[in-house]
């Protein structure tokens, strides 16, 4: 007959490493929309380093020059018909009305020159500012992650028993 005794102990250990990414996918659309958002700002800046005005100032300038024009020839045809009712229409009056009419014309039309200058540039800056954040942030999110983990375990086992001999002898 015997006592015996015994015991175990051991350690495990473990280490995971995860890494995800996600990008937003868009329709044919939204890249169209993309595409064509790209080649306008491409466009704008060609405009702006060649020192022209785009095509929608330009027209903009065409439009306001012309209505300075058209006020210009009404007021000097009003003019000249007020000056022949009371007979100044010979006198030297109606070219000195026609001179200051078209001097305040040439007038006008160089702050509508300068206007529209400011405008363009404005929206060169504008434009610029669009073309940079365009090219250099990614369309979409982009999303990235990257997970670390361990994990460690100990355990202790112990017992006892007891020895009976068996079998005979004797």
């Amino acid at each position: 007959m015997g006592i015996m005794a015994g015991g175990s102990y051991g350690q495990t250990s473990q280490s995971s490493t995860g890494t995800s990414n996600t990008q937003n996918t868009f329709s044919p659309t939204q890249t169209a929309t993309q595409d064509l958002l790209g080649t306008g700002l491409q466009t704008a800046l060609a405009s702006s380093n060649a020192g022209t005005l785009t095509p929608g100032v330009a027209a903009q300038k065409t439009a306001a020059a012309s209505q300075i024009n058209k006020t210009a020839a009404g007021t000097l045809d009003r003019t000249n018909a007020f000056l022949a009712s009371r007979g100044f229409g010979k006198s030297g009056t109606a070219g000195k009305a026609a001179l200051q009419t078209d001097l305040a014309r040439q007038g006008a039309l160089g702050a509508n020159e300068a206007n529209f200058a400011d405008i363009q540039q404005r929206l060169n800056s504008q434009n610029l500012l669009a073309a940079l954040n365009y090219a250099f942030t990614a369309l979409g999110q982009t999303a990235r992650g990257t997970s670390t983990g361990k994990s460690s375990g100990w355990g202790l086992n112990a017992g006892a028993g007891l020895s009976i001999p068996m079998g005979g002898g004797g």
